[in-house]
């Protein structure tokens, strides 16, 4: 039988939306889209949430609740993942780094991982450790990690362990093997950002060779290294992960339409290399979650 590959869309994170105007802002918006990127293949479906007047990347707990509430009631079945990557980022003063600059969003651990907490999504990505991001230091302290793995695992969600290079494989197991996280672990490598692992086979290569021996992983890449690094990832044993969030662009200089275009693309790429898509029943099976209720 061909392997079961999880197809998870990264709806509608990281970039401007004056990039592309196919990324889903409002809530009602990103609930269409997470039904439609099912319908097309995705078996696990990761969001943010965006304030509906700028576009641009929101924390607030009302607009997490009307999304998740919107899917729940439509019956979409794939696996739910929000992020916990956001209020995290620091822009050093020039005049004196211990000041915070315009943009800095540095929040506590009740406000990043509220929405985790109340709404219980099946799944939610946790970053395992600190990066620079271009300008803006991507802070994730140890305290921060520790307290979110373990009020996770009290809200019933399993985390989505990002790493962005191989050190932060080591510190994660770590914890792992502290008690933190439950086994299997699963892990996301998050590839070709500035200060990241590049995204290329000797990456993914090495990284695998670091993970624990039962962990469950996938990875993506950014901008158009999205497709290689699917296909690399399916020839590793691995999942993977694509959508607006990851890449704006569904060729060289074409911008992707939408996140079933993305989805698409990357399904005939995974009939290719011999493989099959998981349903979302099978993801929860390969990801070892709870059967939904």
């Amino acid at each position: 039988m061909a392997r079961k590959v999880v197809v998870t869309c990264a709806l509608n994170g990281g970039h401007d939306p004056k990039v592309n105007p196919a990324i889903p802002i409002t809530p009602a918006q990103i609930a269409k889209a997470t039904t439609e990127a099912a319908r097309a293949g995705a078996a696990m479906v990761h969001l943010h949430v965006r304030d509906p007047k700028t576009g641009l990347g929101s924390m607030r707990f009302d607009l997490y609740k009307e999304t998740v509430d919107r899917i729940r009631d439509a019956g979409c079945e794939a696996v739910l993942n929000l992020t916990a990557g956001a209020g995290a980022l620091f822009f050093p003063s020039d005049d004196d780094p211990r000041i915070a600059a315009p943009g800095t969003n540095l929040s506590s651990t009740d406000v990043r991982i509220r929405h985790v907490e109340e709404l219980r999504p099946d799944m939610a990505s946790l970053p395992m450790g600190t990066v620079n991001r271009g300008g803006p230091v991507f802070l994730n302290s140890e305290s921060f990690i520790e307290e979110s793995l373990l009020r996770f695992r009290a809200a019933g969600v399993k985390p989505e362990l990002d790493v962005m290079d191989a050190g932060q494989i080591i510190s994660a197991r770590s914890l792992i093997d502290g008690g933190f996280v439950d086994r299997p672990p699963v892990f996301q490598f998050c590839l070709g950002w500035p200060a990241s692992a590049p995204a290329t086979p000797e990456s993914i290569a090495y990284m695998k060779g670091l993970l624990p021996e039962d962990a469950i992983w996938q990875a993506f890449g950014r901008g158009l290294g999205c497709f290689p690094v699917a296909a690399m990832s399916i020839l590793h044993g691995g999942n993977v992960r694509i959508g607006l969030e990851d890449t704006s662009w569904i060729a060289e200089g074409r911008l992707a339409p939408s996140n079933t275009a993305l989805i698409d693309k990357t399904l005939d790429l995974i009939a290719t290399l011999g493989a099959e898509p998981a349903t979302p029943a099978e993801a929860r099976g390969i990801l070892a979650l709870p059967d939904r209720p």
